[in-house]
């Protein structure tokens, strides 16, 4: 009798629950937003429809009001409260948002307006630089879901509230934390581990055991998504897998790759959106007849999958190289792929590309920067556009705007991963020289990453290069030493905002992801030992930084 009860009584409760959900869904309001009145410049016309998403994105509350579905691309942006309310009523939403933008010089002029079903409005403007423009919009969108929206912990009072306690909870004086500023260094919240110099403690830091191989490139990530995420690690003829486990990383399996190729970067990334990543295995294959004097090869590219604990092909071999990049406005991972140059190792046509069977087919040409190819570039956004960020031949990085204008170019090298591919600058049609034709080395460069780690500013994370042979050497690319840096746009220059402490060792390759799978990211390095000239004797091991303590 009493399990007939207690069945009972949870039928009744799943069915109130259930009830519930159904009505808060059915009782969820609308909006809308309008796409945004534009004046300024032709660069800055993606601004209307950007405004648009950002606070589509922004005002959502999910169960409570949520965006309409209705197509409003073909709408105009109402003259007063008046006429938004007789478009709100022909649409059949709880609120229309809707606004105009005036860029001059660099400053922007932005109107923002709300009208409810109610008939009562809400108006505001402001005016602020271009790359403030973002955080004016989240707050506007902050002050509309509370007052308006009448969301709990939102609106003019929260933020009252918040800056009244961010004034009372400032960093203390004596912050161990050393961060880049315009004035130099200056204290802040960061790990310990992002100081400049000083002392060995290992606080905010995890070291791996020594894994007895070289290594060039690595990804952390769900690769057979069973929900944990898993550690794999590229080296010159093999894929291995670890997980994080009591401390340490546990060898799960390795898949032996092609011994006769130079492997060049493992990527990972869902391309068929099924739930499971596909791994991107970028490498370089030699000509039978390879010298040091004409070196000949072709790019051997593969892609394979992670089932069951094993490594399966996808595309076994494929002649050109293959890579991924987050091309904005969405910044989703896309596998693109570049031939072999002529004068140079990559050609300048960089193309969208797409698994067809266990083969690839090609998509629509990218606009790139000179010399950007699939493994030297990256999109980094910035307010409501972007930048893309080059590895020039000589490492040094080089900025330039979504039109492709040259913007800056860095004094320093970065992120020399010691993978050399020969290469001759000869002129197309005179082949190769034995005796006479210099034999340059082309060292191609490992992953850069883009995130806003203490800030609503993206950052640059990339590994600084530290050796006096590379200095003095040209074709000398193994580094002794490194720093992880962290660098952000300031209008004139990427500028340094933090950076570990000196790395002993070669650093091949960074990531941004959950190691140990405790639900927070950390700063991923892989690093090989230096022992000397070239990979001889070279070991492996991973560093990962707590981010903030």
């Amino acid at each position: 009798m009493t399990k007939q009860r207690f069945f009972t009584a949870l039928i009744a409760l799943t069915a109130m629950l259930l009830m519930t959900t159904m009505a808060m869904a059915q009782g969820a309001k609308s909006f809308a937003v309008l796409p945004f009145k534009y004046t300024g410049p032709q660069k800055y016309s993606y601004f209307s429809k950007a405004f648009q998403a950002s606070l589509e994105n922004d005002l959502e509350w999910i169960g409570h009001v949520e965006p309409s579905t209705k197509d409003v691309s073909a709408m105009t942006t109402p003259g007063n409260s008046g006429d938004a309310l007789n478009q709100l009523r022909s649409m059949g939403v709880d609120y229309l948002v809707y606004g105009d933008i005036a860029i001059l010089n660099k400053d922007a002029h932005i109107n923002l307006g709300v009208v409810g079903e109610d008939g009562k409005s809400w108006e505001t403007k402001g005016k602020m630089t271009i790359d403030e423009i973002t955080s004016w919009l989240e707050e506007q969108g902050n002050i509309i879901q509370g007052d308006i929206f009448n969301r709990p912990g939102y609106g003019t009072v929260e933020e009252s509230k918040e800056a009244e306690k961010t004034m009372q909870t400032a960093s203390p004086a004596d912050s161990p934390f050393i961060v880049g500023g315009n004035d130099g260094y200056q204290e802040a919240t960061l790990n310990p581990q992002f100081k400049y110099e000083g002392g060995t403690e290992s606080i905010g830091r995890w070291r791996s055991q020594t894994l007895r191989y070289s290594s060039y490139s690595m990804v952390v990530t769900d690769g057979d998504a069973d929900g944990q995420n898993e550690v794999f690690i590229l080296q010159s003829d093999a894929i291995s897998a670890y997980r994080f486990r009591e401390g340490k990383l546990e060898h799960l399996t390795t898949f032996d790759l092609p011994k006769n190729l130079i492997s060049i970067r493992l990527e990972v990334a869902d391309l068929n959106r099924d739930g499971t990543p596909e791994f991107v295995v970028g490498a370089y294959q030699y000509d039978t007849q390879y010298s040091d004097t004409a070196p000949e090869g072709n790019p051997r590219s593969s892609i394979l999958r992670f089932e069951g604990g094993k490594f399966k092909y996808v595309v076994k071999k494929y002649n050109k190289f293959l890579g991924v990049l987050r091309l904005p406005p969405t910044y989703l991972p896309i596998l693109c792929a570049q031939k072999k140059g002529h004068s140079h190792l990559f050609d300048k046509v960089v193309r969208e590309a797409f698994i067809k069977g266990d083969d690839i087919e090609l998509g629509q040409k990218l606009a790139v920067p000179p010399f950007g190819n699939v493994y030297n570039m990256i999109y980094m956004p910035k307010e409501l556009g972007y930048q893309i960020i080059v590895l020039g031949n000589k490492h040094k990085l080089v900025t330039y705007s979504q039109s492709f204008e040259r913007l800056n170019e860095t004094d320093e090298t970065y992120n020399s991963s010691g993978i050399a591919i020969p290469m001759q600058n000869t002129m197309v049609g005179l082949g190769n020289s034995n005796l006479d034709t210099m034999v340059d080395m082309y060292n191609i460069p490992f992953r850069m990453v883009t995130a806003p780690l203490t800030g609503k500013r993206y950052e640059l994370l990339l590994n600084r290069d530290l050796s006096a042979v590379a200095q003095l050497v040209s074709n000398y690319h193994y580094y002794s030493q490194g720093e992880i840096h962290s660098l952000v746009w300031d209008e004139v220059g990427l500028n340094l905002a933090w950076k570990t402490r000196r790395i002993k060792g070669q650093v091949s390759d960074i990531a941004l992801a959950d190691l140990n799978n405790d639900g927070k990211k950390q700063l991923c390095v892989l690093v090989n030992t230096f022992a000397g000239l070239g990979y001889t004797n070279r070991k492996t091991m991973v560093l990962a930084y707590d981010l903030n303590l």
